[in-house]
Order: C-alpha cells, then structure tokens, then sequence
C-alpha cells in the first residue's frame, strides 16, 4: 500500500474502502497508543481544523488546565483489518493547544522538534531499529507451562506471525526480518532503515498491530521486559546512521576499526549519560530484571565490533553501512523519548570532541565480572530508582525532554517505584514466610 500524503487521498480511500471509522492515536508517556473514534462523516474536518478532546483522555500527561487539539499526520495514515473482515482507518495525531500552538508534553511532537533543530545544525541521522515480544496463552498467570508448545498453540503463533506480517504490509511497514530461534522463545522483528521520526513512529504502530492481532487469535502479545525469571528478556535496539551530503560521517577508512572520531564522540556521549537515558530506556520497575550480571542484555559501559552483549554494538559493515547500534532499551520503552534521549547524548558527545574508553575487541562471556568491569567505564543502574536518582541530576537529558514531559516522567515513575516497594512479592513469601 502506498503511503498517503494528503487529506483529499485519505478521503477518497475511505470512501472506496467503505471504513465507517478511522482511529486518531496518540502517544501518552509511558509509550502507549490512546485512542479517539472518528466517524468517516467528519473526518475532512478532524483532519483539517484537528480534534478537540479532554486532557485527561491522555491517562498519564501533566494536567495543563486547558483543553488540547489532536492533530492528525496524512503520512501515518493506513488501513488495518479489524474483525470479521472489517477495515479501520488509523492515524498517529500530535497534540496542540486549541489555538494550534505546540503542547509541551506530546513526545511526539518533542522529537519532531529536536530532529528539526539537528538537521537545520547539519545532522541527518537515519535508524534501523528491532524489538522483541512474547506470544502468550491468552490466560497467562506467570508460571512456566503458560508458554506452550502444544501442537494447538503452535498453530495459532505460526498464523499469528503470518498475519502480522500481512498487517504491518499493508500498514505501510517494512520489515526486514520476523524470527523466534525456539519455540517457547521471543519473537524478535527488525525494520528497515528510516528517518527517526517514522522509525518511531513505526515501532508504536507495530506494536498496536501485534496486540490487535494476537487478541484476536486467542493469544497475548506482551512487551513485558522479564515476563518470567527463566524467560529471556525482551529488548529493543537502535542503530544510528549519520548522514552528510550522501556520506556516513561515522565512516573513516583511515582510522582504527575505519570508524570516525565523530562516531567515537557519539558513543562517549551516550556513555556520559547513559545512567539517565536508562530512566527513559528501561523506564519499568520490571525493565531492571533483564539488566543483570550474567544476564544477556547489557550490563557493563561498554562497546564493541566483537562482543554482542556490550552496550553498544558495531555491526560489521563499513562505508555507507557504518552503524553504531544500542543495546540496552527494552521493549516497554517509548520509541519517541528514547531516541530523543540517545540522539541528544550522542551529538552532545560530538559537539564535545568527547573519547570513549577502549573498544572490547573479543568476547567476554568466559571472562569474570572483575574483568568484564576492568574494561567498562561502569554499570547501568540496577533499580528503576538508580536511574531515576541519575535522571535528576542530569540536566542535558532533562533539557532534551522539556520541562513538562520531564516532570511528568519523573512522578509516574517515582510512584511505580514506590508502589513496587510497598508490595509484598512471592518471592519473599517462599523466603521468609
């Protein structure tokens, strides 16, 4: 399906599909669609004048006073199969004020923003970027048996897999791979190389596709980072490309590893603030059961051509293909404020002329933890409330996001931690009681 561009095109094709609604969806801040219904009668003027609707539809953004505007993006527009063989029209809208002036706390438009502020600097960065998910028994309880592989649960992820792939087709997504290495293991989806903001923009309505369509196979589609102790966590990854007149500026074939110093200032960027950015990355009490010692997903400051758990990876190709890959979000994060985060890291580490410690240029998983932390420059935070406390003392990562979103991140979050904390777990029961 061809990608729209104008409302007059959106029109037309609603008319033709016979969709009796489009779907206007918005990030809140915690990284999940909310969603408006609009009748296709008045959707020339939802898309041309923008969607008046009550502030506290958005769940989780920092009461302004004032009512808020919906503004619909045609290029987000596409058609998604709903049940029995009804077609829905959905759209990724930001938020304004009602006199069409910017809101301060739409992640959406807050990237938007910033990518615009760095392409009028000179930076043109592209991202590929992948995440990871679970298919789970649609009455999952937390115990091993609920990841199946009985012959009937088997079938419907096969199907389910399939048509998640026709979906995000026909949503205009492009895929470069979908696998699961096992059968009880996650499944693990990769895109093709876009602008920041459609990456993001991509990754949000991926993961409303996989939940839609897993619902209605009779399975669940989760996101959850460790969803079970002895389940392999589930990540998300970015890699940036920097752009020049046609020419990847983290490209040197005369330096070391044929990497630019601009590309080692990026990497020293996001390692100087990496503690705060986790706060966004891995922004759930849960996030910080995957990052352990021993574990698979990143746990030292580290970087590495060689060593596929460090911190951030670079892949093998050079030239126009030089990428420098991040490992450490999960899949709970909010593609927009991650790569807003790690974007304004990194070229402040540009800016800088900062340096990175030495490269790993071997596999570490036969090293001990004394070693592995003599060749890092740290560790990530362990507790939701380590990053948080590195989030507030960070004033280049609180800038980047802008006062409101900051504010508001910081007391939903603060308020999960301190739930967590007052919440008796089983674990303890089987401990102590």
């Amino acid at each position: 399906m061809s990608q729209f561009t104008t409302i007059s095109e959106i029109i037309e094709e609603v008319s033709e599909q016979e969709i009796d609604i489009v779907k206007f969806h918005f990030s809140d801040i915690g990284g999940t669609f909310k969603e408006i219904d609009v009748p296709a009668a008045l959707l020339e003027n939802a898309f041309s004048k923008g969607l008046p609707f009550d502030n506290s539809v958005g769940g989780t953004f920092k009461p302004t006073g004032a009512d808020l505007m919906l503004k619909p993006d045609p290029r987000t527009f596409s058609i998604l199969e709903g049940g029995r063989n009804q077609k829905i029209g959905r759209v990724t809208c930001e938020l304004t004020f009602l006199d069409g002036q910017s809101f301060d706390g739409c992640v959406r438009s807050t990237l938007k923003l910033f990518v615009r502020k760095i392409y009028q600097s000179g930076y043109t960065f592209s991202v590929s970027s992948s995440f990871s998910f679970y298919l789970l028994d649609s009455h999952f309880t937390g115990q091993p048996r609920d990841f199946s592989c009985s012959p009937e649960t088997l079938l419907k992820a096969e199907n389910t897999k399939r048509d998640i792939l026709t979906a995000l087709k026909n949503a205009d997504i492009d895929v470069v791979s979908l696998r699961q290495t096992h059968a009880d293991g996650p499944i693990s989806i990769a895109f093709k190389e876009g602008s920041v903001l459609r990456t993001a923009d991509n990754i949000m309505t991926a993961k409303y596709i996989i939940s839609d369509v897993s619902r209605r196979h009779n399975l669940c589609a989760t996101f959850m980072p460790k969803p079970l102790t002895n389940a392999e966590g589930l990540a998300t990854t970015f890699g940036f490309v920097l752009m020049k007149d046609e020419f990847n500026e983290f490209y040197h074939p005369d330096q070391d590893m044929m990497i630019s110093d601009k590309a080692r200032g990026f990497i020293a960027g996001i390692f100087k603030h990496i503690r705060a950015i986790c706060a966004v990355t891995n922004p759930t009490v849960n996030s910080y059961k995957r990052i352990v010692q021993k574990g698979k997903a990143p746990y030292y400051v580290s970087w590495s051509a060689v060593d596929r758990n460090s911190l951030i990876r670079l892949p093998s190709s050079r030239g126009r293909a030089t990428k420098i890959e991040v490992q450490n979000a999960d899949s709970s994060c909010n593609p927009y404020l991650s790569l807003l985060v790690l974007l304004s890291a990194g070229i402040s580490g540009i800016d800088d002329n900062l340096t990175p410690i030495a490269a790993v240029n071997f596999e570490t998983h036969d090293y001990s933890e004394s070693e592995k932390q003599s060749l890092s420059a740290g560790t990530l935070p362990t507790t939701l409330r380590d990053a948080l406390a590195a989030l507030n003392s960070d004033t280049l990562i609180q800038d980047a996001l802008g006062e409101s979103v900051f504010t508001t991140l910081i007391q939903t979050a603060t308020i999960e931690w301190n739930d967590y904390i007052g919440c008796v777990h089983n674990w303890e029961l089987e401990r102590y009681l």
